[in-house]
C-alpha cells in the first residue's frame, strides 16, 4: 500500500468514526434532550391554562354563589306567600290607592327550565299577575322600587292603557297590567327571610346592577307624560305693571350689555358683560364646581384695566353697577352662566353703607346660601347681546331684543342642570354669523 493510499484509508476511517459518533450522539444524547424540553414546555402550557381554567372557575364561582343568594329561599311554598306580600308591600309604597290593584299568584312552573341532571330542574318560576289602576307617577316610583330588591325577580311584559271613562282621565289614572317572575333556585339557601343578609345578619345584600350606575331622579319621567301630557302651568300671579319716577342720574341698565360667554380648557366658563356709558366691564367666573365670582373693572387707558373700588371687598356672585347718591343702584344676583347666556336675579338695592357686604351663606361655593331659593317673578335669562333692562313681570320684549323671563320651574332646571364643559368660546360675534 502505498502512502497515498495509507492517507486516504486514514482519512475515511476517521470521517467514518466522527459521523458514527455524531449519529450515537444524537440518537442517545440530543434528540432524547430535545423531546424532554418538548414535552416540558408542553406541560408548561397545560399548567398555565388549568390554572387559568381554575380562576374562571373561581370568578364564576363568586358569580353563582352572589346569583344564589339572590335568589328566593328554597321553601317555594314560603317563597310564594312572603314574594306575593312584597309586591303589596311595594304596591302600597308607591301610593297606590287602597283596593286599585289586584296581584294574583299562579302556579309555579319548572318543566321547561333547563335541567342540571336527570329529571333535576336548575330552578323553579314563581309567576304573579299584577292588575292595578294609577298614575305614570306610582308605576315609576314602584318599578324604581322593585328593582332595588336584592332578588332574582323581573317584570316579564307591563301592558298600559290609557282609559277611555271620564272619572279616570280626570285623575290621569292609567289601566296597567305587568306579569312578574321570580326563581327558586335549585340549592336556594334556606333561609328565613326573603330578601338575603349580609354576612353576620343586618341589612340585605345590595342589589344587583340592575338601576343606572349613577343615582338618577326617576321620579322626573311622570313631568314627561307619554299619555296624559305634561301637568298644566300653575297660575302666575301677576304684579301690576309700576312705571317708576326717572332717577335724576341715567340707569345703566339699556347699556349694560353681554358680550361674550368664553369657556376655558380647564373647565371655566366667563361671561363678560359691558357698560357703554362708563366704559367698564363686569367679568363673571364660573368655576368648574358652579362658584361663582364677578369683577367690575374701568379702562384707565388703551389696553389698561382697574378693579373697580366696589369690588375690591365683594368676590361674590353680585352684579351691581351705578351709586346710591345718583338714586340709580341696580344690583342683581348671578346664579348660573350657561353656554347660550346667564341666569340672573333681581335683587332689591340695600341701604348706604352695605352694597359691597354679603351674607355669610352667600359669599360660600359661589352663593350656596342664596342659591337655595328660586323667587317667582325676579328669575331671568339675559342671551349674547342682550341688556339688563328688565322688562316688566310678564312681559316678553325689551328694546335691544326679546328677555326669556323663567317661571320658577325653569329657573331651577337652568340653575341646577348639570354642569357642561364647554368645547369652544361663544361670543355676541360669532352668535351673529
Amino acid at each position: 500500500m502505498t502512502t497515498r493510499e495509507r492517507t486516504l484509508s486514514i482519512g475515511l476511517g476517521t470521517l467514518i468514526g466522527v459521523g458514527l459518533l455524531g449519529f450515537l450522539a444524537w440518537q442517545f444524547v440530543i434528540g432524547p434532550v430535545i423531546e424532554k424540553d418538548k414535552q416540558i414546555k408542553m406541560r408548561e402550557a397545560e399548567v398555565a391554562q388549568l390554572q387559568l381554567d381554575l380562576m374562571d372557575i373561581q370568578a364564576q364561582r363568586k358569580k353563582f354563589e352572589a346569583n344564589r343568594q339572590q335568589s328566593l329561599p328554597s321553601d317555594v311554598g314560603l317563597s310564594r306567600t312572603q314574594y306575593g306580600n312584597l309586591l303589596e308591600g311595594l304596591m302600597r309604597k308607591s301610593d297606590f290607592a287602597p283596593g286599585s290593584y289586584k296581584i294574583t299568584v299562579r302556579e309555579a312552573e319548572n318543566k321547561s327550565t333547563p335541567t342540571i341532571a336527570p329529571k333535576k330542574p336548575a330552578y323553579t318560576r314563581l309567576k304573579y299577575d299584577v292588575t292595578v289602576k294609577g298614575e305614570l307617577y306610582h308605576l315609576v316610583d314602584f318599578m324604581r322600587s322593585f328593582y332595588s330588591q336584592s332578588l332574582l325577580h323581573q317584570i316579564k311584559t307591563i301592558n298600559i292603557i290609557r282609559p277611555s271613562d271620564q272619572r279616570a282621565q280626570g285623575r290621569k289614572e292609567l289601566d296597567i297590567t305587568l306579569d312578574i317572575e321570580a326563581l327558586v333556585l335549585d340549592n336556594a339557601p334556606a333561609r328565613p327571610t326573603l330578601l338575603p343578609l349580609a354576612e353576620g345578619g343586618g341589612s340585605s345584600v345590595p342589589p344587583a346592577d340592575v338601576l343606572a350606575s349613577v343615582p338618577r331622579e326617576y321620579l322626573t319621567i311622570p313631568g314627561k307624560d307619554v299619555f296624559f301630557g305634561p301637568p298644566p302651568k300653575a297660575p302666575v300671579a301677576r304684579e301690576p305693571v309700576v312705571v317708576p319716577e326717572l332717577p335724576p342720574e341715567d340707569d345703566h341698565s339699556p347699556f349694560v350689555t353681554l358680550t361674550s360667554i368664553v369657556g376655558n380648557d380647564d373647565g371655566k366658563i366667563i361671561a363678560v358683560f359691558r357698560d357703554k356709558l362708563d366704559n367698564a366691564n363686569y367679568s363673571i367666573t364660573q368655576g368648574i364646581k358652579g362658584e361663582l365670582r364677578v369683577r367690575g373693572e374701568y379702562e384707565l387707558s388703551a389696553g389698561r384695566w382697574k378693579t373697580l373700588p366696589e369690588y375690591i371687598v365683594n368676590p361674590g356672585p353680585r352684579l351691581f353697577f351705578g351709586s346710591e347718591e345718583g338714586q340709580n343702584l341696580r344690583m342683581w344676583r348671578v346664579r348660573r352662566v350657561l353656554l347660550d347666556g346667564v341666569i340672573v336675579e333681581k335683587i332689591d338695592a340695600v341701604k348706604a353703607g352695605t352694597t359691597a357686604k354679603l351674607q355669610p351663606l352667600e359669599a360660600i361655593a359661589g352663593g350656596l346660601g342664596a342659591f337655595v331659593n328660586v323667587p317667582e317673578g325676579k328669575i331671568y335669562k339675559v342671551g349674547l347681546g342682550q341688556t339688563l333692562m328688565p322688562a316688566a313681570f310678564g312681559e316678553t320684549k325689551q328694546a335691544s331684543g326679546p328677555v326669556k323671563y323663567l317661571l320658577q320651574k325653569e329657573a331651577w332646571r337652568d340653575i341646577y342642570a348639570p354642569l357642561v364643559i364647554p368645547a369652544a368660546p361663544v361670543s355676541a360675534e360669532d352668535r351673529g354669523r
